[in-house]
């Protein structure tokens, strides 16, 4: 699963990537309303992933100051990772 974890992660840093590359460098035609379009709706599901794993999962997972930026940049690839991570981290606080 940790293999699948980085492929997901390689994806959206390639996505992330197109998307900021268009505000730098608008694409032409309308590639650029159309990955405008597609960056707020990527903030704004990945925000609402945020709220949701936060508010669900606060008191059953043990979070760390970058969990929330894992979260908001790669969605649910970020959450499998830090499930991924949590044996790990209740190891070294016990």
């Amino acid at each position: 699963m940790s293999a699948l974890v980085w492929v997901g992660r390689l994806a959206f840093a390639v996505i992330w990537g197109a998307m900021l590359a268009n505000i730098v460098w608008p694409f032409p035609g309308k590639g650029f309303p159309l990955f405008l379009i597609l960056l707020f709706v990527l903030v704004a599901l990945h925000l609402l992933q945020l709220l949701m794993f936060t508010t669900v999962y606060r008191e059953h997972i043990q979070w760390r100051r970058g969990d929330f930026w894992q979260i908001f940049l790669f969605g649910v690839i970020g959450w499998l990772a830090i499930v991924q991570a949590q044996p790990g981290r209740k190891k070294q606080h016990d």
